[in-house]
């Protein structure tokens, strides 16, 4: 007599279920590593890089085919990235499943070119004592849901600065959809499952003569293939109805929002339909009989009866990976000719897809040549000269002493017509304003740029070009010195039609300049430094044909090249179009830790007027740099940008690494020019520092919070952090020297009796709460205080509220303004917010005091401190 088998207890299955998990999940991450990494980019550069955000917003304005192309290459690399894993999983023999495979070779497109490309598929190997895991087989499918999660994430970020001031019920519908994310996964494991159960029971050979026990299970097969077919039919149906609504009626409103969405987690439900059964086609076709009911959906699922050969399946991968290239091609001609872009989020998947497709292919290629023992095949040979002649050209690049001119700037010759230092002088001496002006600029990409415009236009505006007449110099750093540069352009071109300048600010701030960006920076641009391809052969880096854009705008020309007219001859044509313009410091800062600096007045000792700088303006030989290179030189934030090098000098970057504010330079001037009693005497001096960084606008109401209602220190719980993290936040940190020279001028402004003014124009934001503790790195302790400012916040954003934004908006009304990011790319509805928000009262106020110091030539002392905090 048997005894009977001992049933385990329920902590044991436990025990052995965590232990089987983990042993998966190493597995799983040992192959899935490459697309998981993927992964993380993507997320990291559509979420913490808020010029990310605009763009979404920007495709759902204006871009429905840019937004067409994302939603087809999430769901390509969403296959993509969750099926080549499964080669690394067989090469490395993962839970011992190396000899469960057996490879052929197969030509399933017979025509040439693509005859010559062979794809390598497997077949199981029946005599392999191999058992799926099918545990690392979800974990694997799982991530083709993590991309699409990643998008709906994306999704919910970009539209949430709208959101959370909307009478949208955001919080519970972010909650949901976050929930909602894990079910498709949840679906797929389920019937799964049931495959896996149901032909265990087919397959069991000891229960061969219980044929009513296989005939039901047979049964339920056909019952489940017949039900998830039709489902799969319809739910193909609702992804292409709600894709076509999102393309057709969909726009950046809660409704759009909710839209979207939707049709995310339809192609995310898509997804697992078509894993699940995509090996079952025949099956499911065969399981609908002759019925005239599913006669439609029999017609459907016989349509792509082909995919289920893995050589059809392969032949979609190189498809998608065609399509992303011409994106790709495309992209880097249009940036190079200046043509209209796509908009930036296709082109950077369609290259993260180029480049993991490129990786992934190349590693199941070696593993096929070592099971196949290929090693001798011309495709072999041709894969391993490629590789061998690219190591030796690294190996050239980087070790033997060539140049590598990619980031080269072009020098020119200095004419012998500058304005010199004696006739800028004489021109101050000459007037008789009692106000003289410093304007200092803020970086921050085209944000700062196009705000930087758009408040130098209206103060010249509003003082019909009395300002600019009035003002001794303009500084600033990456954006908006860039900002300010462009308006020494607008003004040599146009003058005093300001009308007409604003036209053309309104066009440059519509320009799609991260396209560019992304299409080189992954591109030719990256290539381009490796010998022999970094001497040039004709081709500029990307700050090149940024500035070309700038330029042609600025001109109204359509130039394949950037004027070489030099550095201080461009600005003089300015500065002799009305008799005088403000000389203009360009800033950049050098590798080896000085400044470099462009001063466009030919000055007769550099190191008096600048300490610990490099005069980029003189260079040996009686040379410079050309106008809109040498601007450029000042709008190169690291990483993102590369360094400009300047033969004979070394290679310089953005600004903001020293100063962020320009306020230094302005400082240097002024504090040469005070030197000699004669120049500027006993005139009042003002600082107009334009300011467009969030972070310093949340300081600014944190300032007027504690003054306004008497807080000494808000004490917070901060938020612990390593030393590491810590380090870097406090290096990274580009305020630390702006912030001084604010507190600096405005400590001149107190004690000068009326000398010195100092004007912060400043962006206003909507701020939430959670705003408030990120800036302070800690957790508000007093209840008191928290509901103080909580009330304090909504007043200060229902005034930018009302002017931003219409009261009781239809759910499908689109938002007009949203607020602009850090970035090189501005929607529509961010150029509306900038112009909307030059009313706010905090402004108005500003320019009007400004205004009236241009107007009635007094100096007056300082009677609204709270306009300068």
């Amino acid at each position: 007599m048997n005894a009977k088998k001992q049933k385990t207890s329920i902590f044991v299955r436990f025990v052995n279920g965590v232990n089987h998990f983990i042993r998966s999940f190493k597995n799983f991450f040992k192959s899935a590593v490459l697309s998981l990494v993927v992964i993380v980019i993507v997320l990291l550069l559509l979420t913490q890089m808020d010029q990310a955000l605009t763009m979404l917003v920007d495709m759902v304005e204006t871009s429905k085919f840019s937004l067409l192309l994302c939603f087809f290459l999430i769901n390509a690399l969403a296959l993509v990235l969750s099926h080549y894993p499964i080669y690394t999983y067989y090469a490395a023999d993962l839970n011992d499943s190396r000899d469960y495979t057996n490879w052929h070779k197969t030509n399933p497109i017979p025509f040439w070119p693509f005859k010559k490309f062979p794809i390598f598929v497997f077949t199981t190997n029946p005599e392999s004592n191999y058992k799926p895991d099918n545990w690392a087989n979800y974990l694997r499918y799982s991530i083709g849901i993590l991309i699409h999660c990643v998008w709906v994430h994306f999704i919910i970020s970009s539209f949430l600065p709208n959101l959370i001031f909307d009478s949208f019920p955001f919080a519970p519908v972010k909650v949901a959809m976050y929930l909602l994310l894990l079910v498709p996964l949840i679906v797929y494991i389920v019937y799964k499952e049931k495959f896996t159960s149901l032909k265990k029971t087919l397959d069991d050979k000891e229960d061969v003569a219980l044929k009513i026990k296989h005939q039901t299970s047979r049964h339920k097969t056909t019952k489940i293939y017949r039900k998830l077919g039709v489902w799969y039919v319809i739910l193909a149906f609702i992804c292409l109805l709600l894709l076509l609504l999102t393309l057709i009626i969909g726009n950046f409103s809660p409704g759009g929002f909710v839209l979207l969405l939707i049709t995310s987690y339809a192609f995310m439900f898509n997804y697992v339909f078509f894993r699940l059964l995509r090996t079952k086609l025949t099956h499911i076709h065969n399981a609908m009989g002759t019925s005239k009911v599913l006669a439609p959906f029999k017609f459907c699922i016989g349509k792509i009866l082909f995919l289920e050969r893995s050589e059809n399946y392969l032949v979609l991968y190189n498809l998608n990976f065609l399509v992303a290239l011409i994106i790709i091609v495309i992209s880097t001609i249009a940036s190079i000719k200046g043509w209209s872009l796509l908009n930036g989020i296709p082109i950077l998947l369609a290259f993260f897809y180029f480049y993991y497709f490129i990786v992934a292919s190349l590693g199941k290629y070696f593993f096929v040549t070592k099971k196949l023992n290929l090693f001798g095949a011309r495709l072999y040979k041709g894969i391993f000269i490629a590789l061998g002649i690219i190591i030796v050209l690294f190996i050239i690049t980087f070790f033997a002493p060539v140049e590598v001119k990619t980031h080269q700037l072009d020098r020119v010759k200095n004419s012998k017509t500058e304005i010199t230092e004696a006739v800028f002088i004489d021109s101050l001496r000459a007037k008789d304003d009692n106000t003289l002006f410093f304007i200092a600029s803020h970086g921050g990409g085209l944000k700062a740029n196009v705000w930087t415009l758009n408040v130098v236009n209206m103060l010249q505006k509003n003082t019909e070009g009395k300002l600019l007449n009035q003002t001794i110099a303009l500084s600033g750093a990456s954006g908006g010195s860039l900002g300010l540069a462009l308006y020494t352009g607008l003004y040599k071109e146009n003058g005093l039609d300001f009308e007409e300048i604003q036209k053309k600010i309104d066009h440059l701030a519509a320009q799609n300049y991260t396209s560019l960006d992304l299409s080189l920076t992954f591109g030719l641009d990256s290539y381009r430094k490796i010998w022999p391809f970094s001497q040039r052969f004709g081709l500029r880096d990307r700050p090149y044909y940024a500035m070309r854009k700038y330029q042609n705008e600025i001109q109204d020309v359509n130039s394949n090249k950037l004027s070489k007219t030099s550095f201080r001859d461009y600005w003089k044509e300015a500065f002799n179009k009305n008799g005088y313009f403000p000389s203009l410091i360009m800033n950049t800062a050098g590798t080896q830790g000085s400044r470099g600096i462009l001063w466009s007045v030919k000055q007769n000792n550099f190191e008096e007027i600048f300490p610990f700088a490099i005069n980029l303006a003189d260079l040996t030989n009686n040379e410079t740099i050309p106008y809109y290179q040498a601007v450029s030189t000042t709008n190169r934030f690291p990483v993102f940008s590369p360094a400009a090098k300047i033969p004979g000098y070394g290679y310089f970057i953005d600004a903001g690494a020293i100063d962020n504010s320009g306020l230094l330079g302005c400082l240097d001037v002024h504090n040469y020019l005070a030197r000699d009693k004669k120049v500027l005497g006993d005139k009042q001096i003002a600082y107009i520092e334009i300011i467009n960084s969030k972070s310093l606008y949340i300081d600014h109401l944190i300032k007027k919070f504690n003054k306004q209602y008497s807080i000494d220190h808000i004490a917070i719980n901060e938020n612990e952090t390593d030393n590491i993290i810590a380090d870097l936040e406090t290096g990274l940190n580009l305020d630390k020297i702006p912030g001084y020279l604010s507190d600096y001028v405005t400590s001149l402004e107190k004690t000068s009796d009326g000398a010195i003014r100092y004007f912060k124009i400043m962006m206003p934001h909507k701020v939430t709460f959670n705003d408030i503790e990120a800036h302070l790195k800690g957790f508000i302790l007093s209840a008191n205080i928290e509901n103080t400012l909580k009330t304090f916040l909504s007043e200060e954003n229902n005034l930018i509220l009302s002017l931003t934004e219409k009261q009781n908006k239809s759910f499908f009304e689109p938002w007009q303004y949203y607020e602009p990011t850090l970035s090189r790319h501005l929607s529509k509805s961010s150029i509306n917010y900038v112009k909307a928000i030059l009313k706010h009262p905090i402004l108005t106020e500003q320019f009007k005091e400004i205004e009236s110091i241009i107007n009635t030539k007094k100096v007056e002392e300082n009677k609204a401190p709270q306009l300068s905090l």
